[in-house]
């Protein structure tokens, strides 16, 4: 068994080098040799200090230590989508072909996400065949929004549907927050709440709209440990036949939890054993991956597939947690 990190970024050289040279957003602030600061819709949204956040070689020691065999690499905010349609069709091909370089450098250790222009349907359509075909990726990396456009919005139905058909993950990963200002006045950093609010509302809304009746052969990758909705099960079902009595809501053939836990799997990003344990007993350990948000300290990365161990499942349970599901799903041999 082979343990397979589904949760894991990298920033292309070429990329970083670009956001550098803009003085709008999307941009990078370099504060020294790997000191830098990432911003996005006009938000601080991340920060680098070291080369393992753009050299892959650099980051096998650290992989090797904490028990990491495999990582399903994926660009994070700020992504391809925020740029103008043409630029953004530019560096998705850039950014898809250096993933495709990586793994082929490093066969067996790296896999990727495409990185789509969602910005203009049509090219992002283009590109996830030429990525899957040409290039072989693994699933799909998308932000919390599209440029503040709901992950829902009918436009993006063709791409759930191309997902479905080529039995692509999809990992839903924070973006620049809805609340990204708002939680900065009050001296909060978004990363606290608003990257986790963010995902559940792009899952939600995913299944409230009707997307995971749509496409049933999609599959979800929620992330930091499925975000808020292991906590507000019942409010969401509460909610849900609140939503249909009283705002008009479409009725489906299943309840919301009985899509998530059909069609999401989450990571186990958070380092907190009772909060994993309450994951647990919802989700079960057959739709729980691993994941660390390397190179990223929040939540702890070096530590996550000890972690797993000490949660005190069966070794079948935890074989599945470490890797055998994401094998599965993410058709890794």
């Amino acid at each position: 068994m082979k343990t397979i990190d589904v949760h894991s970024h990298l920033y292309p050289q070429e990329w970083v080098d670009y956001l550098i040279g803009r003085t709008e957003c999307p941009k990078i602030e370099k504060k020294g040799e790997n000191a830098l600061i990432f911003f996005s819709h006009d938000v601080r949204c991340s920060s680098a200090d070291s080369s393992v956040y753009f050299e892959p070689q650099d980051r096998i020691n650290d992989l090797d230590q904490c028990g990491i065999d495999v990582q399903i690499l994926s660009l994070t905010a700020p992504g391809v989508e925020e740029l103008p349609v043409k630029e953004g069709v530019h560096w998705a091909k850039k950014v898809n072909d250096y993933f495709a370089d990586v793994c082929a450098k490093f066969p067996g250790r790296f896999y990727a996400y495409a990185s789509l222009p969602f910005q203009d349907v049509d090219e992002a359509l283009k590109e996830l065949d030429r990525a899957y075909n040409d290039l072989g990726v693994k699933g799909i990396a998308m932000l919390s929004h599209v440029n503040f456009t709901p992950l829902s919005d009918d436009q993006f139905l063709p791409i759930y549907e191309k997902a479905s058909e080529y039995n692509l993950p999809i990992l839903i990963h924070p973006g620049v927050p809805y609340t990204g200002k708002l939680m900065l006045q009050h001296k909060i950093i978004p990363a606290l709440y608003g990257f986790l609010l963010d995902t559940t509302m792009a899952v939600t809304s995913l299944i409230w709209s009707g997307v995971l009746e749509k496409c049933p052969g999609i599959k979800i990758i929620h992330g930091h440990l499925g975000g808020m909705v292991p906590y507000l099960v019942k409010r969401i079902e509460d909610c849900w036949q609140f939503y249909l009595k009283s705002f008009g809501g479409q009725e489906l053939p299943l309840t919301p939890t009985e899509y998530y836990k059909r069609q999401v799997y989450t990571d186990i990003i958070s380092g907190y054993m009772p909060a994993v344990k309450c994951c647990l007993e919802f989700m079960g350990a057959d739709h729980m991956i691993l994941g660390s948000d390397y190179p990223f300290s929040v939540g702890g990365w070096d530590t996550a597939v000890d972690f797993v161990k000490q949660i005190g499942l069966s070794e079948d349970e935890t074989n599945m947690i470490l890797g055998d599901t994401a094998a599965k799903i993410f058709n890794i041999t």
